[in-house]
């Protein structure tokens, strides 16, 4: 007997180097962006400028996933999104192409994780649910496809999170 496994979904995890700096130096600049009161978090999805601020202070973060992928990426959005005790966000994804990140910018050891839905169900017929573990200063990346949602937050502690949409950058002859 032969096992194939023909398809592969990267999920990618990493640590933020020197997280507490530059978490300090992130919040300073949303002073500048925002979040307005959406039914189920707070978020200041839309605002342009975020995405370069945050390339520029987690610059290491991001030349790390550029050498994974041996492609430069291009960092188009950016925002926050914060979840109050009793907030949650529902089941979506980002898009067809490119790749998607969560880095857990305040996290309480009780704050609900991303769950992330595998894109086929088993062979059980049934929806498999990943939920990797994540602390402070985790940037989990995936592709953008991938549906994905948070579970209500059970406790007082605001959990924040950036989320980051990027696309990967090809040269000439890749096209």
């Amino acid at each position: 007997m032969q096992i194939n496994t023909p398809f592969k979904l990267e999920f990618l995890s990493l640590k933020t180097e020197n997280f507490k700096n530059k978490k300090k130096n992130f919040i300073k600049h949303l002073k500048s962006y925002p979040e307005k009161k959406y039914p189920n978090f707070t978020s200041n999805r839309g605002n342009k400028g975020l995405a370069d601020i945050a390339a520029k202070i987690f610059e290491k973060e991001f030349l790390i996933l550029s050498n994974h992928f041996k492609s430069s990426i291009n960092l188009y959005d950016a925002w926050t999104a914060t979840y109050k005790r009793g907030d949650y966000h529902i089941p979506h994804n980002h898009g067809s192409t490119g790749y998607c990140g969560i880095l857990y910018l305040d996290m309480h050891k009780k704050s609900p994780v991303t769950c992330y839905m595998q894109p086929w169900n088993s062979d059980k017929d049934r929806t498999v649910i990943y939920q990797p573990s994540a602390v402070e200063g985790d940037i989990v990346v995936v592709p953008q496809f991938i549906q994905h949602y948070t579970h209500p937050n059970t406790n007082n502690f605001k959990k924040r999170i950036l989320s980051f949409d990027f696309k990967l950058l090809t040269t000439g002859a890749e096209q």
